[in-house]
């Protein structure tokens, strides 16, 4: 059987295909600019986000570590053989356990999670959280008792132009990512939790996660800087920091 085409069907069928085309088109638009604005909505959730947690989880190492001070020596009692609360040591190659004796000065390391009976606590970047503790207020050092009256703590937080805390006992740093020439490699050891199993690796070194500006080097104590959030990023600066007074132990 022989089929004719009228001429009105065939001037019908390519408006047809384009008017599918076109509909095929529209339908890819909008696929595209759906994923465009959602993966920007995406991105300034995380971005909204990463403070807020950085804000948490500082807090929660702040809390463990004011309630190991106070279960140092709940009652002060002669059993123990001490007189003294107490912070403990920083953790120095990550494995979330603090590394005792730690010397007669003020010391730096990881946050020693594990011996504050917490989880690893990471930062919005995924970093752990770093510790800085005053020679007066850590364990083995420690001026008896701490609830009594004591020397100021050594340690200052300075916005961009002032001292803003004073009598800091204790400094939790979140470090964020590795910024400008950091470089965090574990070599020559192998990979902990947090850091590496040689002390001396670039993944051990606050340098390698602290940053200096308005002349004070975040890396070195007694002084720290704080940036508000919403200019923290500037300027290759992202050191989210939170202090413990010594009044608060």
């Amino acid at each position: 059987m022989i089929w004719l085409i009228s001429g009105h069907q065939r001037h019908n069928l390519p408006r047809q295909q384009r008017g599918a085309a076109l509909l095929v088109f529209l339908m890819l638009v909008v696929v595209s600019v759906s994923g465009f604005l959602l993966s920007g909505m995406s991105r300034i959730s995380h971005q909204l986000a990463s403070p807020f947690h950085n804000v948490r989880v500082l807090g929660e190492a702040k809390n463990a570590l004011v309630a190991y001070a106070r279960l140092s020596d709940p009652d002060l009692s002669a059993d123990t053989g001490l007189n003294y609360r107490y912070l403990p040591c920083p953790d120095q190659d990550g494995d979330g356990l603090e590394e005792t004796p730690c010397g007669t000065a003020s010391a730096a390391g990881w946050l020693p999670w594990m011996s504050l009976g917490l989880a690893p606590l990471r930062d919005a970047s995924g970093a752990c959280l770093l510790y800085f503790v005053g020679a007066a207020y850590k364990q083995g050092t420690a001026t008896a008792p701490l609830i009594s009256a004591l020397p100021n703590a050594e340690f200052n937080i300075n916005n961009a132009s002032a001292v803003v805390s004073e009598d800091v006992a204790a400094v939790l740093i979140a470090p964020g990512k590795n910024v400008s020439s950091q470089s965090r490699s574990v070599a020559p050891g192998v990979a902990t939790e947090c850091g590496s199993s040689s002390l001396a690796s670039e993944k051990n070194q606050m340098a390698n996660y602290l940053e200096t500006t308005a002349g004070i080097n975040n890396a070195s104590a007694p002084e720290f800087i704080s940036l508000p959030l919403s200019v923290n990023s500037l300027s290759g600066f992202n050191d989210i920091l939170l202090g413990v007074l010594s009044n608060e132990l």
